[in-house]
């Protein structure tokens, strides 16, 4: 009889992955670890980490890609099945980006699996329309704002349960593990504890359109906290689920905490607690943001957003706050959030406020404008003139630079977004 070293692999149903997928999946993770385990990688770590406890203006950077560009970036996918496409998939995320990409990025020294959880709509009236750009991308929408009025489309909302897939979870665990796990530890993750306070005023503006949500904080603001009320509960509700079916996981180790952001940092967990939890959100950083705020006063949203995002910014162990509302005039509100670490610095925001304001008491996280890397044309003398104007302004502060909505309009990004990462670590002084 022919050995087949996959027959154990075959008794337990883990033949999903092919042979052939097997050994192209086993190339690329072995390619993988050497970077995640290499001396360049616990250099980012390092700087990550003094920025992030605040100990050292290390200024770390990081261009995000937001679904677009990186594309133009990673080669052709070599794997058949649907399961190793997705392990593939993000492999090959970590080469590209470490090869064509030379920022701060960093990645966990292993490979995620991320919970399958479901948490279900709150609007199930809201319908969405999408349509594609010239370019075939699907960036734009509307929506059939179901609560444009709010005071009869309040009863529209409904709350189901949350799930958890935890034999596909598992499932592919498995799978990852029996493919490639002796070259790339496997372990489960959960974004959605990061992110579980996020997105409260976007429902409201998604349910109502903004026009409706800014009046009825004039004409209605009883049902407006109603709202939000009934928002920021599921998101509390959904939160404490997680801890029960211990499905909570640590973010502190090199995980996105927020608008593009790296959470790397040892300051959490600050309790005592081992490699198999239980894990709190305490032990973890939180994200809250309020974009559709940003044509409202500091007073409206002390009184109608920001007591929600509170309520669950208090769960977590470090915060990171907004994403592209010009945070100078909410400050007054959201420097109360006592365990804020990161703040938005979007390209409509005043930076020269924020760096007399924030002092070294949380990092400036500094959104460049995204025209200056993807415009028609790359500037570097420009580009350079606007990294500058930053470092120089936030001289006193700590600042990380995370570039955002870097997508493509004009021609490939590849030449120019390794020419804009040389340019900022000669600003740096690296």
């Amino acid at each position: 009889m022919q050995y087949n070293p996959y027959a154990k692999l075959q008794e337990r149903g883990l033949m999903e992955i092919t042979c052939k997928d097997r050994e192209r999946l086993r190339h690329k993770a072995e390619a993988c670890a050497k970077i995640l385990n290499s001396e360049d990688m616990r250099q980012r770590r390092e700087r990550w980490n003094k920025s992030n406890r605040l100990l050292e203006r290390s200024v770390p950077f990081v261009i995000e890609d937001n679904g677009s560009f990186f594309k133009d970036l990673t080669p052709p996918q070599e794997c058949e099945g649907e399961l190793a496409r997705q392990f593939e998939a993000q492999l090959l995320h970590v080469l590209s980006n470490y090869e064509l990409i030379p920022d701060d990025r960093v990645f966990p020294p292993f490979f995620q699996i991320e919970w399958i959880i479901s948490r279900p709509e709150l609007c199930p009236e809201l319908k969405v329309t999408r349509v594609p750009d010239a370019t075939g991308r699907v960036l734009g929408y509307e929506t059939n704002t179901p609560l444009a009025d709010l005071e009869s489309g309040l009863s529209k909302l409904r709350r189901d349960e949350f799930k958890v897939d935890r034999e596909g979870t598992l499932r592919k665990v498995e799978e990852a593990k029996a493919a490639f796990g002796d070259l790339l530890p496997v372990g489960i993750v959960n974004s959605h504890v990061t992110g579980a306070a996020a997105g409260m005023s976007y429902k409201a503006v998604t349910w109502m359109g903004m026009d409706n949500f800014y009046m009825a904080m004039l004409d209605q603001p009883e049902n407006v906290h109603r709202l939000f009320g009934f928002i920021a509960r599921e998101a509390e509700d959904f939160l404490n689920w997680m801890i029960r079916e211990n499905l909570v996981r640590p973010n502190g180790a090199e995980f996105w905490c927020g608008s593009g952001s790296i959470a790397y940092s040892d300051e959490l967990p600050r309790r005592p607690v081992d490699d198999k939890g239980p894990w709190l959100p305490e032990d973890c950083w939180g994200f809250t943001e309020a974009q559709e705020a940003v044509g409202i006063s500091g007073e409206m949203f002390a009184e109608f957003i920001f007591p929600y995002m509170e309520r669950l910014a208090k769960r977590y162990g470090l915060v990171y706050y907004g994403c592209c509302e010009p945070v100078h005039g909410l400050w007054e509100s959201i420097k109360r959030l006592k365990n804020l670490r990161k703040a938005t610095i979007s390209p409509w925001c005043d930076q020269r406020i924020m760096a007399e304001l924030a002092g070294k008491n949380c990092v400036l996280s500094r959104k460049p404008h995204p025209m200056q890397l993807c415009g028609e044309t790359f500037a570097p003398d420009s580009f350079s003139s606007h990294i500058k104007e930053t470092l120089d302004i936030a001289k006193d502060n700590f600042v990380e630079l995370i570039f955002r909505d870097t997508c493509t309009l004009n021609g490939s990004m590849k030449g120019r977004v390794a020419e804009a990462c040389g340019i900022v670590k000669r600003l740096i002084g690296r």
